[in-house]
């Protein structure tokens, strides 16, 4: 927009009804993230152990000369990855249930990284924190050693401000 005048005029007293049902629907609230990170050697030694043909191939592999396991420790990397993501589904789940009846909503995020457990954005009541924390601190106890657990916030609502769809 050019100038503040314009900001005013085309965009704030234009929406003026959009921005205060969004402010009231957002009083009280903040936005947290719960996530959640594999711990690396924890979640290795899991997939190894419920699965048996990761077992098998991590027997391959050891001591043995890196020029003649290269297909093996291809396939194993493949199930350790596709394992992970079998896990991450698994325990989003998880957080979003632990967080239900807590949260007014619930985002679940894409991973930033290929050994997050989890990552969701929950619109919370400021005032409910404290109980939020003690779900989170829950869930960490649970995955002790497996999953360390990340509570941020109170954060603004990005995830949960909706923009209207342009006309077209």
């Amino acid at each position: 927009m050019p100038d503040t005048d314009a900001v005013k005029d085309e965009l704030l007293t234009a929406h003026a009804d959009e921005f205060a049902a969004a402010m009231e629907q957002l009083a009280g609230k903040a936005q947290y993230v719960v996530k959640g990170r594999c711990v690396e050697h924890a979640i290795l030694w899991e997939v190894i152990g419920e699965n048996e043909r990761a077992s098998a191939l991590r027997d391959t592999i050891r001591d043995q000369p890196e020029a003649t396991i290269r297909d093996a420790r291809m396939a194993l990397g493949e199930i350790v990855a596709n394992a992970i993501v079998a896990k991450r589904e698994e325990d989003t789940a998880t957080v979003v249930e632990a967080l239900d009846s807590l949260a007014d909503a619930v985002n679940v995020r894409e991973p930033t990284h290929e050994e997050d457990a989890a990552q969701v954005a929950v619109l919370v009541e400021v005032a409910r924190q404290d109980e939020l924390e003690q779900v989170v601190g829950a869930l960490a106890q649970r995955w002790d050693g497996r999953v360390e657990m990340r509570l941020l916030g109170p954060l603004a609502a990005y995830d949960f401000v909706v923009s209207p769809t342009p006309e077209g």
